[in-house]
């Protein structure tokens, strides 16, 4: 199975150093830019499968992978992905044997080329119902819908749309990175750690290079 493996992570590697896109990056002009909506709507398509020559076929069920082989291949993929601007991207915290067995099982998928806006791996298939895909309990879906089950379309002030945002990223975060969320307190919404200025805070984005550990906001 190694051996395999080892084959099956070339391949994948040589897929995301050999991407083939149907437009030229040199010929981007800033006056060309779209909405994402509307790149939506005129992206060409193409199987995901058929573009990067990667099969579900040829990944292995999990539960024939040992952790290591999971990790190597998960992380493998997601930066193949990445390089398709086809990102797999979650909102929660999610094992990594269940995001690997997400990729494998929806990776025969139709993908949007887009060129100026970001393109997301599907994570289920349309119409799946609410923790009934490969998530499981993790299922993203079931996540949005908590986090704006109170949520009451109406008319706020200016104070009060920036509190009712602060309150749903805090909720956000919480479910995303658990006892380590403060790490990434949206500071820019707290009317608290506003000066004279404005809101001279970082928007909750520490350096990756950090290496205080998560309480360092207690010092």
């Amino acid at each position: 199975m190694q051996k395999y493996i080892n084959q099956l992570l070339a391949d994948i590697v040589y897929a995301t150093d050999n991407v083939s896109l149907p437009f030229v990056e040199n010929e981007l002009q800033l006056h060309d830019w779209i909405s994402d909506e509307e790149e939506d709507k005129i992206a060409p398509v193409r199987n995901l499968q058929e573009w990067t020559g990667i099969s579900k076929e040829m990944l292995p069920d999990e539960e024939m992978l040992n952790d290591e082989q999971v990790n190597l291949l998960l992380h493998a993929l997601k930066k193949m992905l990445d390089a398709y601007n086809w990102s797999f991207v979650l909102q929660t915290q999610v094992p990594e044997r269940i995001q690997y067995a997400v990729i494998r099982d929806n990776f025969n998928q139709p993908a949007k080329l887009k060129r100026w806006n970001m393109g997301f791996f599907e994570l289920c298939r349309p119409g799946t119902q609410h923790e009934k895909c490969t998530l499981g309990k993790h299922c993203q879906c079931a996540f949005y819908a908590e986090l704006f089950k109170d949520f009451i379309d109406e008319e706020l002030s200016p104070e009060e749309e920036r509190a009712r945002e602060l309150e749903i990223e805090i909720q956000h975060l919480k479910r995303k990175y658990g006892d380590g969320w403060m790490k990434y307190y949206p500071y820019h919404l707290d009317a608290n750690y506003d000066d004279e200025n404005g809101n001279s805070f970082n928007y909750g984005f520490e350096d990756e290079n950090d290496d205080e550990d998560d309480n360092w906001w207690r010092k």
